[in-house]
């Protein structure tokens, strides 16, 4: 059964693979039917009379032989049952050039005018086989010729003479002469017709392998990995557009240049480059470094963002051009779950060690908070002994610490309970200019001499929703911040002031520091993210500010302010007539804040704390007996500013 073409719907129509051995045989076949049929019709006119001196048996010996020797082949080949060689079609024209001889000989030897068809067979085996196969063929000709005129000069050896009966001799001889010229303007013919169709199936792979080459380029381009290949020299053979996006030091066909060299790179234990490692001792390697670079979702929104990739390097085996091949693979989101899974860790630890510390903070806190109230006591029996300002000095005082002393009992107290430290309480209406001047007072209790905080009279004009305690927090770690800013940097004042945006109000705390730093720009609220001297700073102070914030519904941003400093901005909702209702923290995203790594960072700490909510009863019930003193106090404080009122 034969074999149909199928059209290629990618590269067009192609042809059945044909071994181009198998074809010439067939050709060559095809050839010796004619001359066999050739050689018998001269038999025929030999027994006839025509040309009496032809051995006309042994031609036609030849003849028979021949075209069985042809039959046996054909139908080889036609079942397939023969697996000719590369040398099988140069073999079978040397088998015809040896029949011919014995044909010329049979038919008088050199004298015979047939004897130019060893032209025809010379340039057949050269056209098959080349140059050497060529000389091969002229030196068998000449062999061949050779022996033919041996055998004219010596009587004994020839079996047939040349002499046909007249006019058949000059018939013979256009016949020779025109088949002879025939026969080598079909052979040309046919030579030139094969090399046209190798010149066209020639330039048709190229044009395929060009095609195939083009398509898997454009698909590596468009991958968000760098892939490149280095020869053993240390010259870019080829690399796809995010490898020249990586390392774009060096071009095709120029020296490569490893990516940390000019950036940060992380490599192994030896420092040694994963690429001449993979040169030198044949072992695939790898080093990690970051880059800038835009993906295809940066591209569309803002531009490029800092990501991290890994270089991984794999030898080629290419005999004696040692290669290797450097993929460059996007490693950003296993990175970050890495940090993220760390900084989890962090916090679980942090919440248990929270969890200690509060339980031991209830007794002194405790205490402190009678001996404040104590000392308001005696303050209150002492009267006029005391001078005026002495006096108020120690009653602003001790308000303080009980008020304080108050909001650690509650934190404690949600500590021990397990709870959400960023779980807000939400008032209706807040008095904004209150929570200010409470954060000022604790800031400059624990930080005297240093810069003035200094706030705008229209601070008091506003009141906000919001957790009283939860926004003296934020307001204390942003004035602190404020402060030891302006402290490092020779400022001398922070400005605070207020303004309405709508059924909002902006509270906006603004120093006269250096200013955001670019290293933490982009890493302002992450947890343990600080620019401060170990032992200084946490890094926990704007995280749980900007927790603190997006629990009571608002936001929190940092810029730098106009003139230099920093600037922070609490944006809370305008007070509003509703009841006081319990607000935890949303997955709401901000602009400014990065969102996704502050929730996730933030469940961690919750899971945390809940996870070590192992506090005694007894810790428990002082961490709430404190909590319920204060809030009793808070309302003796109360009915009595109202007595004094009235």
């Amino acid at each position: 059964m034969s074999r149909v073409k199928a059209p290629d719907p990618l590269f067009g129509e192609r042809g059945d693979a044909v071994d181009a051995t198998v074809e010439r045989i067939r050709w060559l076949v095809r050839l010796r039917w004619g001359a066999m049929a050739g050689a018998l019709l001269a038999s025929l006119l030999a027994v006839v009379g025509v040309a009496p001196g032809v051995a006309w048996p042994v031609t036609s010996a030849t003849a028979l032989l021949g075209l069985a020797y042809n039959a046996w082949l054909h139908r080889g080949l036609r079942r397939r049952t023969l697996a000719p060689g590369p040398r099988a079609a140069l073999v079978q024209a040397l088998i015809d050039l040896g029949m011919l001889t014995v044909f010329l000989w049979s038919a008088g030897g050199v004298h015979c005018p047939f004897i130019g068809f060893y032209i025809f067979h010379v340039a057949l085996i050269a056209i098959l086989g080349g140059p050497r196969w060529a000389l091969l063929a002229t030196a068998a000709a000449f062999t061949g010729a050779g022996l033919l005129a041996v055998t004219n000069a010596v009587p004994a050896l020839q079996i047939g003479v040349w002499a046909p009966t007249p006019p058949f001799g000059l018939v013979a001889d256009v016949v020779a002469f025109v088949t002879t010229v025939s026969g080598a303007a079909y052979i040309v013919t046919h030579a030139v017709n094969e090399l046209r169709d190798r010149e066209r199936a020639l330039a048709l792979a190229r044009d395929h392998a060009a095609l195939e080459y083009q398509l898997l380029s454009n698909t590596l381009d468009e991958l968000e990995a760098g892939l490149e290949v280095v020869d053993g020299d240390g010259a870019v053979l080829w690399r796809n557009r995010r490898a020249e996006e990586l390392a774009p030091f060096g071009a095709v066909g120029a020296h490569w240049e490893c990516p940390g060299e000019r950036r940060a790179c992380e490599r192994d234990v030896t420092g040694v480059c994963p690429v001449h490692a993979a040169h030198e001792a044949g072992a695939p390697g790898r080093c990690r470094f970051a880059a800038k670079l835009p993906t295809r979702e940066e591209r569309a929104r803002q531009g490029p963002d800092e990501r991290v990739y890994e270089m991984l390097v794999f030898p080629i085996d290419a005999g004696d051009h040692p290669r290797v091949m450097n993929l460059y693979v996007d490693r950003t989101q296993a990175t970050l779950a890495e940090r993220q899974l760390l900084l989890a860790e962090r916090l679980a630890s942090l919440g248990r060690v929270a969890q200690g510390v509060a339980h031991e903070l209830n007794t002194p806190l405790a205490t402190i908070r009678t001996l404040a109230a104590d000392m308001r006591r005696a303050l209150e029996a002492v009267g006029d002994a005391l001078p005026q300002d002495v006096r108020v000095d120690l009653d602003e005082s001790a308000t303080l610490i009980r008020d304080e002393t108050g909001r650690l009992g509650r934190i404690t107290q949600a500590l021990l309970a397990g709870g959400d430290l960023v779980r807000a309480t939400i008032d209706d209406q807040v008095p904004l200019a209150a929570a200010v001047e409470r954060s000022r007072a604790i800031v400059s209790a624990g930080s005297r001499g240093g810069p003035r905080v200094e706030v705008d009279a229209g601070v008091s004009e506003h009141e906000v929703a919001a957790d009283m305690d939860r926004l003296v927090q934020v307001l204390v770690n942003l004035l602190q911040n404020a402060v030891d800013a302006s402290r490092a940097h020779g400022g001398s004042l922070v400005r605070v002031h207020a303004e309405a945006r709508g059924d909002e109000v902006a509270v906006v705390v603004t120093d006269d520091g250096a200013g955001l730093l670019p290293e933490v720009r982009g890493r302002l609220f992450e947890p343990f993210a600080t620019t401060k001297p170990p032992g200084e700073g946490t890094g926990l102070g704007l995280y749980t500010s900007y927790m603190l914030v997006d629990a009571m519904g608002g936001r929190l941003e940092l810029d730098d302010a106009e003139g230099g400093g920093a600037r922070a901005t609490v944006t809370l909702p305008r007070a509003i007539r509703r009841r006081r209702l319990d607000v935890v923290p949303s997955a709401r995203s901000s602009t400014r804040a990065p969102a996704a790594t502050g929730t996730d960072a933030d469940a961690g700490m919750g899971a945390s704390v809940g996870a070590g909510a192992d506090a005694t009863a007894a810790g428990a019930d002082a961490t709430a007996a404190l909590a319920t003193d204060a809030t009793r106090d808070d309302r003796l404080d109360g009915a009595a500013h109202a007595g004094e009122a009235r």
